[in-house]
């Protein structure tokens, strides 16, 4: 007989995102594309993994973030986060005893080097070294040295990112909220996600735009809300593998609340979301103030910005990632984790003042917005 599991799983909300709805039409050609690189390197542990990463839609995540992408530099974001999302299932939250954490870390500063030299021919045999010498070669040729540059440092800090979390799991510890919110700006990997928004569609945000403290704090809002969203959305998958797998104590925005305010799950869950809104409400107002004063490709970036956010929410409804929380070839029968169907009107928090976290408070300074 089937083996059943009751699935009582926290009621995800709606979300307050008030940007439209935009998709690349190259999405379906884009996912395609991805699942035969994902082949060509050989980025899966069995066959049974690789039809299952093969459904996740991973090509249109990139098409629904990165509405304006085309070609090349559109193909390059899609794959790039195919990359990052099998070497984190591979490598770090569903590492289960079969690397010690001093592998993890060598094998991390062997990949910092191949960013930095990509000729320089490291770990041939391993895939994801490969698959990620392949990125930085193809952005040498189809992106500006600027944006390259720019990839390789946001790139470079995830896997900074990744020893922290790594030594968290490791040891078992919840990190401090303040903590949590500092280095998961680098471990989500959205950051390196969000430079390929004008390489995506190829033009480029002048260095002096890029480096304005609000374009920077814009940047890392975005980053931010992206992270949050996905902790709030895949709590219950997380919940739910690390009770039958076994795997390593969650890093989870939800989690640390409740374990710093000694909450329950469900009142963890509203406050993530009330820290969300409040930060969306800051973002909205800043990039605003941005635009009216910009050029046309920042513009077009700080925009951009929020259709990532955007984008990410309308992937996660659709993908199997989030909806089924079994790793693949497990014949356990649970229910679906339920998405939201419909998008708040309002938002649940928007106070202007500063979230009360040192990490992130600069974000609501006064900037001198320059035109």
């Amino acid at each position: 007989m089937t083996e059943t599991i009751p699935a009582p799983f926290v009621s995800v909300p709606s979300f307050y995102c008030p940007f439209p709805y935009a998709i690349s039409p190259e999405a379906a050609e884009v996912d395609r594309r991805t699942i035969r690189w994902m082949d060509d390197f050989g980025l899966f542990r069995s066959a049974t993994q690789r039809d299952y990463l093969a459904t996740q839609k991973v090509g249109y995540f990139a098409s629904l973030t990165m509405p304006h992408g085309f070609g090349e530099g559109l193909q390059a974001a899609s794959d790039q986060l195919f990359w990052l999302f099998t070497f984190d299932d591979m490598y770090c939250d569903e590492r289960v005893g079969d690397s010690s954490l001093d592998d993890l870390i060598q094998l991390l500063g062997r990949l910092a080097r191949i960013l930095e030299a990509p000729n320089a021919r490291m770990l041939p045999d391993n895939p994801w070294a490969e698959g990620l010498r392949d990125l930085r070669l193809r952005l040498d040729r189809h992106a500006t040295p600027l944006q390259t540059a720019r990839w390789v440092e946001e790139l470079r800090k995830y896997l900074f990112g990744l020893i922290w979390e790594a030594t968290n799991r490791t040891a078992s510890r919840i990190p401090t909220l303040n903590d949590y919110v500092a280095m998961w700006l680098n471990v989500t990997a959205t950051a390196p996600s969000l430079m390929f928004i004008d390489i995506s569609a190829h033009y480029e945000v002048p260095a002096e735009d890029m480096a304005s403290p609000p374009v920077r704090a814009l940047t890392e809002m975005a980053n931010m809300l992206v992270g949050w969203d996905n902790d709030i959305i895949s709590f219950n998958k997380e919940a739910f593998r690390k009770d039958r797998y076994g795997y390593a104590e969650l890093q989870n925005l939800v989690t640390v609340l409740a374990h710093q305010n000694q909450i329950p799950i469900e009142s963890a869950l509203a406050e993530a979301m009330a820290m969300r809104d409040r930060l969306m409400a800051r973002f909205l107002r800043l990039s605003i103030e941005v635009r009216t004063r910009s050029g046309p490709e920042l513009s077009r970036y700080v925009f951009g910005l929020g259709e990532w956010v955007r984008g990410y929410l309308e992937w996660s409804m659709i993908t199997d990632r989030y909806g089924d929380p079994r790793n693949p070839g497990d014949a356990v029968q649970t229910a679906r984790i339920p998405m939201p169907r419909t998008w708040k009107q309002h938002p649940a928090n928007d106070n202007q003042d500063p979230l009360p976290v040192t990490a992130i408070s600069w974000w609501w300074e006064p900037f001198e917005v320059r035109r």
